[in-house]
């Protein structure tokens, strides 16, 4: 009979996050929030825009 699997195939291996900094988390997570930031303000001009064009 063959074995079914790991139940946890991560165990023992490292993520990228784990080998970082706190200061080059810090800096990762302030780049996330300003794109979604930026990326939220590009939508909401983008449906303003629909707006306008269909009144």
């Amino acid at each position: 009979m063959k074995a079914v699997g790991i139940l946890n195939p991560r165990q023992g291996r490292k993520r990228a996050w784990d080998e970082m900094s706190e200061i080059d988390r810090a800096v990762l997570l302030e780049t996330v929030r300003q794109r979604r930031r930026v990326q939220k303000q590009n939508i909401a001009i983008q449906n303003e825009i629909r707006l306008r064009s269909l009144r």
